[in-house]
């Protein structure tokens, strides 16, 4: 029990010091760029070699957030800041990126690696995969329940690490692309512009109808993760670490979270089962922030004990209701059912309209001034706007909590204990040994030569008082021993001098976690790790269809396509032989997301269909299951987020014939890929693209909302759709396993643009297929035929079915996505 880890956010360095004050055993951060996280402060590379070395020297371990996409043309500028902090003494950097992860492994083979939760893992198989990498830890995905993670915990010896308070994402982390395509800002990026705390309407799209409900218009926004009470579950699991979200939070916030999963934590080790935990520590942890508490899919919680369906920021708690305005003094009363103080922060629930707030600048109790409410007390407070009726009221901020939260970690220093031995014989050198329960061990010899006393010896009990002052250090005197002449004499000058230098020998020491050689990487290191330029040969421009269900598979077989991928794993038997019959390459695309009850039906698939049976991967699971067999063709999806040559070059060495490039890629940034690494690529030019896939189900939520068995299958006709503020409409599709895949409002439309794309070296050409009609299906491979069909006969201009289809496509709205304008 003694090895689980509590791991801690830090976006400032106040927030750092809330962290290891209050009992974190490691925290995680950014720098200033390359990581998920760009809007909290986040530290420059003093602020980290300080941070480092504050971290070390308390026993804290620092892993560094490396966790976003990085481009070709930014590998040289990450390659300095990585040395950096190889250099510098990190303990780990959490990656995202396969480029990343290869870059540290060719270069720093002993620089420990955790994969971000951005990397989408949530089975054994995945895990499997990034150990073989040289991954020591992996975060695993947010939606997996405890029961699965145990699984995986008694199957690898890699650390597993679990987000369990917080923020929560509702797609999967790593496949969510709404801000991306919808306002350029991309998660992938640590742009996240968080527009699942939007709010949205559900609509029918066969007849425009919307969809109301009573419970409110969040549709997509979860509440805030709380697993407290359950720390002995996730322990029992097998959990090695204990990850609490908020990088972006002030620091009060990271000194209350953390003491309380510290008291937890401590509590459990020390009796074996889940303590009753106090009262007070619960409604702190409520009231620093909250949407609302859910334990999440860890333990089984979904639809409206998942979601924050009302509101998408703080609540607060519940402290009472109004009871009337007094419009000429401007007071409104309160009916307390909670304590409420002057400094305190107020929210009134509207029942239509916004809601007002408020910081309390003064409590008036019978007529009687006040700094404080208490609990059934009917109070008037200054308030500026006007409040009928009874209306529910939440405290969002309390003063005294904050100033609890902030003494926990100014007022006080975490202290180590150390011992030490202290020769002080007549006639040699002083010399004081100090060391601590973790073997560090320093030494200070003095330049003063002990005296024999003249009149007064200096006595233990006088030195042993100066060798204690450790006030302004984080060390506490514990004990020590002293081999000092009964008639010596020392300075006490002298002793506070030995003293400040052993000590500072001993941060040193403790600074220093890792035996490493000063690395130096050359920016020429760099250019020929990413690649030299490749030499294209010429190649048959492929048109590729990927299919959702059997009506679209038949309309494609109609047509000539080089390859059908196709997703409906239920029917998948029956649609490789149809294909077969029409002597078209049919490729089984299995599902990004994948998990245990899943990969059993795919393993067994993958096994009985042999070797040569193409196979698109669409996570690191299914490409672990694809080399496990030694699949001869593997192909990768979009959804593996390819953004580099690094990536495609360790997706090469695990055996990975043909590659989909992201779609957050610029032309630009594709033909440097495509420049620096022999491979076949493949892009998405048709479609509407994923933006999100999910566990929950927002039609099940408005139409089922008492999820009721039997009664949630109105999804799998994909009629429905989300509406935003803006009026645009975002479908959504269902999958065999009952997980939501919401779509682009717009079909991205390359078919304008396919020459350059062919110019820069994409030779297979994809019609990705979701919700479409067989009319439209074949209408569109019609389009896409015609104009790679010129294109080999070097006609560049379309053709008249594929101006037909253009101009159809711009009437109901198309995107380009990023080919042109890129993402932040």
């Amino acid at each position: 029990m003694n090895q689980v880890e509590l791991l801690a956010p830090v976006g400032s360095w106040e927030a750092l010091e809330a962290a290891v004050q209050n009992g974190a055993n490691a925290v995680y951060l950014g720098g200033k760029a390359f990581n998920a996280r760009q809007s909290a402060g986040n530290f420059d590379e003093e602020e980290l070699k300080k941070a480092i070395a504050y971290c070390h020297i308390r026993g804290v371990q620092v892993f560094i957030t490396v966790n976003t996409l990085i481009g070709d043309e930014e590998f040289e500028e990450l390659g300095k800041y990585i040395t950096f902090l190889y250099n510098h003494d990190a303990d780990a950097i959490i990656v995202q990126d396969l480029g990343v992860a290869k870059l540290v492994r060719d270069f720093f083979p002993d620089f420990e690696l955790h994969a971000s939760t951005q990397m989408s893992v949530h089975n054994r198989e995945g895990v499997e995969l990034l150990a073989g990498l040289g991954f020591k830890r992996v975060v695993l995905a947010r939606e997996m329940p405890v029961d699965e993670i145990r699984q995986i915990a008694e199957s690898t010896n890699v650390d597993l690490e679990v987000f369990v308070h917080g923020a929560l994402c509702v797609s999967y982390s790593g496949q969510c692309l709404m801000s991306s395509m919808i306002g350029g800002r991309s998660g992938n990026r640590g742009r996240c512009a968080q527009t699942c705390r939007m709010p949205y309407t559900l609509v029918n799209m066969k007849n425009g109808q919307q969809i109301k409900n009573d419970f409110g218009e969040y549709l997509l926004s979860p509440r805030d993760l709380n697993t407290l009470e359950h720390v002995d579950k996730l322990l029992a699991a097998g959990v090695k670490s204990l990850k609490i979200e908020g990088r972006m939070k002030r620091p009060e916030y990271v000194a209350t979270i953390v003491g309380a999963y510290r008291k937890a934590i401590d509590q459990f080790c020390e009796k074996g089962i889940q303590p009753k935990l106090d009262q007070r520590l619960k409604i702190d942890v409520a009231q620093i922030f909250n949407r609302k508490f859910t334990k999440g899919y860890l333990f089984g919680d979904r639809g409206h004990k998942l979601m924050s369906f009302e509101k998408p920021s703080n609540r607060g708690i519940y402290i009472g209701e109004t009871l009337g305005y007094d419009r000429n003094k401007r007071r409104l009363k309160l009916q307390l059912s909670e304590s409420l103080a002057k400094g305190d922060g107020i929210e009134i629930w509207a029942r239509e309209g916004d809601n007002s707030g408020a910081i309390v600048e003064a409590i008036f109790n019978n007529g009687n001034r006040s700094d404080q409410g208490q609990k059934g007390d009917i109070i008037e407070i200054p308030f500026k706007t006007q409040v009928q009726g009874k209306l529910p009221v939440y405290k969002t901020t309390d003063l005294s909590l904050l100033k609890r939260a902030k003494e926990s970690y100014e007022r006080r220093e975490k202290c180590i204990p150390v011992y030490g031995r202290l020769k002080g014989v007549i006639g040699e050198t002083l010399i004081l040994d100090l060391w601590d329960d973790e073997n560090h061990y320093v030494q200070q010899e003095s330049e003063y030569v002990v005296e024999r006393a003249l009149k007064t010896a200096t006595g233990e009990v006088r030195i042993h008082e100066q060798m204690a002052k450790l006030g302004g250090t984080v060390y506490e005197l514990a004990h020590l021993e002293m081999t000092v002449d009964s008639d010596a004499v020392i300075p006490i000058g002298e002793l506070n001098r030995l003293r400040r230098e052993v000590v500072g020998k001993m941060d040193r020491a403790r600074e220093k976690y890792h035996d490493r050689r000063h690395r130096k990487l050359q920016q020429s290191d760099i250019k020929l790790w990413i690649g030299n330029k490749n030499n294209k040969a010429e190649a048959l421009l492929k048109l590729n269809v990927s299919v959702s269900n059997m009506e679209q598979l038949e309309a494609a077989l109609k047509y000539k396509v080089d390859r059908i991928y196709y997703r409906e794993f239920p029917t998948m038997k029956k649609a490789i032989a149809m294909a077969r019959d029409h002597g078209i390459s049919l490729v089984p695309a299995f599902s990004r997301i994948t998990r245990e009850e899943e990969m059993d039906s795919i393993r067994g698939f993958v096994e009985s269909y042999g070797q040569d049976q193409p196979i698109m991967v669409s996570n690191l699971g299914i490409l672990e299951v694809a080399k496990r067999f030694k699949q001869q063709r593997i192909y990768t999806d979009y959804f593996l987020n390819i953004f580099n040559s690094g990536s495609v070059k360790l997706l090469q060495e695990l055996g990975v014939q043909e590659i989909t490039l992201s779609p957050e890629l610029t032309l630009k940034q594709i033909r440097r890929i495509l420049d620096n690494c022999a491979v076949s690529y493949e892009l998405v030019v048709q479609g509407y693209l994923m933006l999100m896939v999910m566990e929950h189900c927002p039609v099940e939520a408005v139409m089922n909302p008492k999820q009721k068995e039997g009664n949630c299958s109105r999804c799998r006709n994909n009629q429905f759709g989300l509406k935003d503020r803006l009026g645009k409409v975002f479908p959504i599709m269902t999958d065999a396993s009952c997980r939501t895949h919401l779509l682009n409002a717009q079909k991205l439309c390359l078919l304008g643009h396919l020459s350059e794309l062919a110019e820069a070296g994409i030779t297979n050409f994809r019609l990705d297929f979701t919700i479409e009609d067989s009319e439209e299906v074949e209408q569109t491979i019609k389009a896409y035929r015609e104009t790679l069909d010129n294109l080999m006969k070097q006609q560049g201009i379309l053709g008249k079915t594929a101006v037909t289809f253009l101009e159809k496509i711009r009437q109901q709205g198309l995107t380009k996505g990023h080919f042109f304008r890129g993402v932040e």
